[in-house]
């Protein structure tokens, strides 16, 4: 994200926390009016992509400059360390996510007499069998519907140390070796995890696929605070980098129009829409958060006024506390998604669903931010990189 070169040690990149906040808020709409008039104007709007790819190019990113930096300074165990401890933190907050998940499930379920809701997030198989889906979602097998992008990143981030060894080593090779990987998953469906239940069940977020995406991101984030990135900074490729994202945008934002009436056109749908695979991270997605990503960082400073305004605080709150905002946000959409159902809820039930989810969402990170600033010593205030910031 930093194309002069350098990253700062002393001050934070506010446009990660910005766009991951925005991908927060993306997902919960997603998750909560998946269907509806909202859904249609996040970031899946804006091309090919959507939050998924946002949020983790992200965590690569901020996981590639944190965790190397790390390995600069404290050595690679220490680093290593520090990367699984971060595991088991997000082990611990998806366990227990799963468990809130589910109670709320059969709590809904049972009040409302609606086992067909269940059914529609995946997770009745836990009511018919308990204990095996307990087991199950302690190996991360069992994926409800909104659950499946913790385990991704779970994953990502137990082989980045690996990862980083080889970036210092032979980071060509080792991209190399994922962009393999990749294509490789493209063309055999088999190369995937098997899911519960079935036999025929694999991860919604196939980790062979989207494992590049977040290595490539982690490599921007170590590279940058080494040597930064040169060809970032090409003329020639930011043009095309920009009339790629332009096209995306007005062929994405025609099926939008194609949906609100139904005699506009949707350009090339039939022909792309078959090429956009969000559980093998099909080309045109990968693409085009990577033009996205790309111009963003040309375009925007790390420290841009409009960052430290107050329309952007909100976002940035969210995005630096970003997994219990997450966490938060799944919850909540558990709970917005059968309002929305039991009640027919149009676009103003819609509205009203999300504007208190995410009114809620920003009063949780406000009141983190709030305790935390309670629990600095006092003095002059340093914005550092910790290794919190490694991702979600």
């Amino acid at each position: 994200m930093n194309t002069s070169g350098r990253s700062s040690g002393s001050e934070r990149d506010l446009r990660l926390d910005f766009f991951r906040g925005i991908a927060l808020f993306s997902i919960f709409i997603d998750h909560v009016a998946w269907s509806g008039l909202l859904a249609q104007f996040t970031l899946q709007s804006v091309g090919f992509s959507d939050a998924a790819e946002v949020f983790i190019l992200i965590s690569g990113y901020t996981a590639g400059m944190v965790y190397g930096r790390a390995i600069e300074r404290q050595g690679l165990l220490m680093a290593a360390m520090r990367i699984y401890h971060r595991v088991w933190q997000l082990y611990v907050a998806h366990v227990f996510l799963f468990m809130q998940f589910m109670a709320t499930m059969a709590y809904l379920v049972d009040t409302f007499n609606n086992a067909i809701y269940a059914e529609e997030l995946r997770a009745a198989d836990f009511l018919k069998e308990p204990g095996l889906a307990v087991i199950k979602a302690l190996t991360l097998q069992f994926q409800p519907e909104f659950m499946d992008i913790l385990p991704l990143y779970i994953v990502l981030l137990a082989v980045l140390p690996l990862v980083l060894i080889g970036f210092r080593r032979w980071p060509a090779g080792v991209l190399a070796a994922s962009f393999g990987l990749w294509g490789a998953a493209q063309l055999h469906k088999s190369i995937a995890l098997a899911a519960y239940p079935g036999p025929d069940h694999v991860w919604f977020f196939n980790p062979f696929c989207w494992q590049a995406l977040f290595f490539l991101g982690a490599w921007c984030g170590w590279r940058g605070i080494r040597a930064g990135i040169p060809w970032l900074t090409n003329r020639w490729l930011f043009r095309l980098a920009a009339a790629g994202a332009l096209a995306a945008f007005l062929i994405r934002f025609s099926w939008t129009l194609h949906w609100l009436y139904d005699p506009f056109p949707a350009l090339f749908g039939k022909a792309l829409w078959p090429l956009l695979s969000k559980t093998n991270l099909s080309a045109l997605r990968f693409a085009n958060v990577l033009v996205l990503a790309w111009l963003v960082a040309r375009m925007i400073p790390a420290q841009a006024a409009f960052l430290a305004g107050r329309v952007a605080r909100p976002f940035i709150m969210c995005g630096r506390h970003s997994l219990h905002v997450f966490c938060l946000g799944i919850l909540l959409a558990t709970i917005g998604r059968l309002v929305i159902n039991e009640f027919f809820g149009g676009v103003l039930l819609q509205c009203v669903v999300s504007a208190a989810g995410i009114a809620i969402m920003i009063g949780t990170a406000a009141m983190m931010d709030w305790f935390n600033a309670g629990q600095r010593p006092a003095g002059p205030r340093v914005l550092q990189a910790s290794a919190t910031d490694g991702g979600v």
